[in-house]
């Protein structure tokens, strides 16, 4: 598998993977602001802008109901 993009919403100019430029585009549509574009409400848009690109990738409209609503299932592994 490979990894085409990665990178933390609250810092979306670093980004890493295969292909880091891919949806620059899509991810700032979805709100996403870039270094040269910081405002006041920056900080904040990070975790909104990351739902809307999921949704906008996948299809699937991320809504309070549907994250209450959910079971998530999850682990951890150690590794060595």
């Amino acid at each position: 598998m490979t990894e085409r993009l990665t990178f933390e919403p609250g810092v979306p100019d670093r980004r890493w993977g295969a292909t880091p430029d891919e949806l620059l585009k899509p991810m700032h549509h979805s709100g996403f602001q870039f270094w040269d574009e910081i405002s006041e409400t920056a900080q904040y848009l990070g975790g909104e802008a990351a739902f809307a690109l999921a949704e906008h990738l996948t299809g699937v409209r991320i809504t309070a109901e549907l994250l209450e609503t959910t079971t998530f299932i999850c682990g951890s592994a150690e590794i060595g």
